[in-house]
């Protein structure tokens, strides 16, 4: 089972972190979208916050189901940022019966090929990873995602997530499953579930790139910008973020 924070009832929405986050990500969330009627559940995937993660083939799409029938969860609104919107579509790619609608920000594209700047940041990381400095590779990962400029309390919040990946990850042989879109991106085109596709201004191109190329392949879609954000948009911009998912959410079930 995920670990997982839960508050309100409803209409099940469910959360799921960026790659250099965990569930804590969704703390200032909770409630208000609680407060909208739903049933919202924040998980960690494994190799993050409280989540162990096994040895062998890495497929979190399948524990997101596997956690939503221990929940007793049949059907869901998913709600994903960057590694986060990139699981919750394959949800809905390999059991869409399971999803009502998507929410993917910041979310790469199946057939992402990174810009210089993308490989230069993960370069960066694995430098320090290989000299043993993990804490210059957190601070690698935190420099390269955030915005020029951003609150310090922001970047301690991400450092300290990243931090507690890197405890759980080390040291564990895993390896990537074969991903159900990467080598079909086509296919993107026969999810008709509704999806609100978003990137933040300032986001990396890859990303905004990305989320303009979805939402033109996706049947139906909504393409937005959230003016001000990043790669965080739920956490640089939580107030618009959250605007626009509630009303998102209004406009796709009718």
């Amino acid at each position: 089972m995920l670990p997982y924070d839960e508050a309100g009832t409803g209409p099940a929405l469910v959360l799921l972190h960026a790659g250099v986050a965990d569930r804590r990500m969704w703390a200032q969330q909770l409630e208000p979208l609680a407060a909208a009627g739903y049933r919202v559940v924040a998980f960690d995937l494994p190799g993050f916050g409280d989540a162990q993660v096994t040895p062998g083939e890495q497929t979190p799409w399948m524990d997101v189901l596997a956690a939503l029938d221990e929940l007793g969860i049949h059907s869901a609104v998913l709600v994903g940022n960057s590694f986060g919107g990139a699981v919750a579509q394959r949800v809905a790619f390999v059991a869409p019966e399971r999803v009502q609608a998507l929410a993917l920000v910041s979310a790469p594209a199946p057939d992402l090929q990174p810009s210089e700047e993308l490989e230069a940041i993960w370069a960066t990381e694995e430098e320090a990873i290989e000299r043993g400095d993990m804490e210059a590779a957190v601070w690698a990962v935190v420099d390269g995602w955030t915005l020029p400029g951003a609150p310090q309390e922001l970047r301690e919040q991400l450092a300290a997530m990243q931090r507690r990946a890197y405890e759980l990850q080390e040291g564990v042989d895993v390896s990537e499953a074969p991903d159900p879109l990467e080598e079909h991106p086509e296919q993107l085109g026969q999810m008709d579930v509704p999806t609100l596709i978003a990137a933040g201004d300032q986001d990396k191109r890859d990303f905004i790139a990305a989320a303009e190329s979805m939402a033109s392949a996706m049947p139906n879609a909504r393409h937005e910008v959230i003016a001000g954000a990043g790669h965080f948009a739920p956490l640089e911009t939580p107030e618009r973020f959250r605007e626009l998912l509630l009303d998102f959410l209004a406009t796709s079930s009718g």
